[in-house]
């Protein structure tokens, strides 16, 4: 199982490549899930496991775990007839036992699928950071069906933005308050370049050799590719042991 993760995870399908960004070709991305909450749109999120997503913290608080779906293989949300799209209950909410909704610290959950998905060239995991790794100073992915203006509508199909990642340091001399920006989180974007209010949960991900690897997670920000106000991302390298000891039944991809 894990020689299988680890040769499907991370690989896009390069058929061709939010606010400033553009359609993706069809499920160029496998991993990139919606959590669809009462039938509608929630938040984004990724499959790190067969049975497993990923998503922030703040996109399940409060949510009924039996009105949760996933819907994975899914490229425009508006349409049906992409065809193969994947629907699946959710039988566990793991989300992180210190996660402060004012800081937004720990922004991190899991979702256990309640029947495993099968990998396919539409549905393929995601790969997890080394334990330390810096992403400050690479260029960004974030991927999601987020507005792709401020106070804009919820893209239809699946949008990609590239973004610069910005050290810890860069990003607490930007206009947040510094100590807003703890150790547990990653910022990236550029003025009218950034990921917007309808991606959170959804990935950050940069490319290590032939692969992506998801390094953040959309948590917060203040309006939509404002000067000055980078989105801020749950930092995934920080939370390996976290997401390693709650999915004990499962195992992980890193690269």
């Amino acid at each position: 199982m894990t020689e299988e993760l680890l040769s499907e995870c991370g690989i896009s399908n390069q058929e061709d490549r939010i606010v400033g960004g553009r359609p993706t070709t069809p499920n160029k991305y496998p991993w990139v899930a919606r959590l669809v909450y009462e039938g509608r749109f929630h938040c984004g999120a990724s499959l790190v496991t067969n049975d497993y997503v990923i998503t922030a913290a703040h996109c399940v608080r409060r949510l009924k775990r039996s009105k949760i779906r996933i819907v994975l293989g899914d490229y425009d949300q508006y349409v049906n007839t992409d065809g193969k799209a994947i629907m699946r209950a959710v039988s566990a909410i793991i989300r992180h036992k210190n996660f402060d909704m004012n800081s937004y610290n720990h922004d991190v959950a899991l979702l256990k699928l309640r029947k495993s998905v099968k990998f396919s060239k539409r549905v393929k995991p995601i790969c997890l950071p080394q334990k330390g790794s810096d992403p400050a100073g690479k260029e960004g992915t974030v991927v999601g069906w987020g507005r792709t203006s401020e106070g804009g509508m919820l893209a239809g199909q699946v949008h990609e933005v590239q973004v610069p990642i910005l050290s810890l340091i860069q990003c607490r001399k930007m206009k947040y308050r510094a100590n807003r920006i703890t150790d547990n989180m990653i910022c990236a974007g550029r003025g009218s370049q950034d990921s917007c209010q309808g991606d959170s949960g959804g990935p950050l991900l940069v490319q290590e050799g032939d692969r992506l690897e998801i390094v953040g997670i959309v948590s917060w920000g203040v309006g939509c590719g404002r000067p000055g106000y980078p989105g801020v991302y749950t930092r995934v390298s920080r939370y390996l042991n976290w997401i390693n000891t709650n999915m004990k039944q499962g195992c992980i991809c890193t690269n």
